[in-house]
Parts: C-alpha cells; sequence; structure tokens
C-alpha cells in the first residue's frame, strides 16, 4: 500500500535552508569566491544550486503550476550546465545567482 504525503512544507524548508547556506558564502565576499587558490566557495555554491534543484524538482506539480512567475526552466538548465560540464563552468553566473536569483526566489516561493 503506497501512501502519498504532501511534502512540500519540508521541500520549501529544505530551499529556504540551501538559500541560507549560499548567504553565507555570499557574505564572504567576491574576493574569497573568486580566490583562484581556493576553490572551497565555489564548489560549495554548485553543489547548493544543484541541491536546490533537486528540492524544486520534487515539489508536487500543481504546486509549480500556481507559480508562474518563478523561472523553473531556467533552474533546471542552470542544473544542468553545472552538473555537466563542469570544466566550463562560469562562476560569475554562479556568484549571479546566489546574489539575485536566490532571494528572488523566496519572495516569489512566498517564504523570504
Amino acid at each position: 500500500m503506497t501512501h502519498e504525503f504532501d511534502r512540500t512544507d519540508a521541500l520549501l524548508a529544505d530551499i529556504r535552508d540551501l538559500v541560507r547556506h549560499a548567504n553565507l558564502i555570499t557574505a564572504r565576499g567576491r574576493e574569497v569566491f573568486f580566490d583562484r587558490a581556493d576553490r572551497t566557495q565555489q564548489l560549495a555554491a554548485k553543489a547548493i544550486v544543484i541541491d536546490l534543484q533537486a528540492a524544486v524538482e520534487r515539489l508536487p506539480e500543481g504546486y509549480r503550476d500556481r507559480h508562474p512567475e518563478v523561472a523553473w526552466a531556467e533552474l533546471q538548465a542552470m542544473r544542468n550546465y553545472l552538473a555537466n560540464d563542469y570544466a566550463n563552468t562560469d562562476y560569475q553566473i554562479v556568484w549571479n545567482t546566489l546574489v539575485t536569483d536566490f532571494p528572488r526566489l523566496l519572495v516569489q516561493l512566498g517564504i523570504a
């Protein structure tokens, strides 16, 4: 017997937590993020973007349909880019995503 239950609240909490961690990375500043000798922040940011998309993908379709203002396809494209083209990752795009797109996503989802 399969029991389906709505995990939306848990997924939204996960998304909010991932954005919080992204904010910790950006709070350290651009200089730390773009330090050529230490890519730790870049790799952490990349993992956060990928994990956030995984949580977004598990949101119920009906929930996503109720939020057409969210760039769902762009989130998926970013995840695919980061997961599959790691040698050519443009970390300026990742930085911009953390600084601009993630906070906007929280507002669009009403979980800011």
